[in-house]
């Protein structure tokens, strides 16, 4: 699993890396993913803990102030979507989502509130998964 990290006006965090390219490497094991996974680290607003690029498939951001603890459970869920997308049952284009080839009413995710996001099928397939894959993958570190 390659690994490749950018900074958008953040110094690079070396302990960050580690742990990022260390989980990363263990999720793979466990669900598919793209061969290269992108991670930029940004400082997000407090409530934002990281996200997926909707144009590109293996790239995600993490939320450069986070504790180094909260970092691992936040990457599983970003990598979740990663392979959602990767598998293509999440796809994005220009202005529209598409959920197992079905084009989804959503116009607009910077718009919804709170429970609206946490309704959208992609989100609640991650939520479904994601301590069960952050289960197995921290398995394969502790081996």
């Amino acid at each position: 699993m390659n690994v490749v990290f950018y900074y958008n006006k953040c110094q690079s965090k070396k302990e960050f890396e580690v742990l990022i390219k260390t989980f990363s490497t263990a999720i793979s094991k466990v669900i598919e993913l793209p061969d290269t996974i992108e991670v930029c680290l940004y400082k997000f607003a407090k409530n934002v803990y990281g996200g997926i690029d909707l144009y590109r498939v293996n790239r995600i951001g993490i939320n450069y102030d986070l504790l180094l603890q909260d970092v691992p459970l936040i990457l599983t869920h970003e990598l979740i979507h990663v392979h959602q997308k990767h598998t293509k049952v999440f796809k994005t284009d220009k202005n529209n989502f598409y959920w197992h080839g079905i084009l989804q009413n959503v116009k607009s995710i910077e718009n919804l509130s709170f429970e609206e996001y946490e309704n959208l099928p992609w989100e609640i397939d991650v939520r479904l998964k994601q301590m069960e894959v952050f289960k197995k993958a921290l398995s394969f570190i502790q081996q």
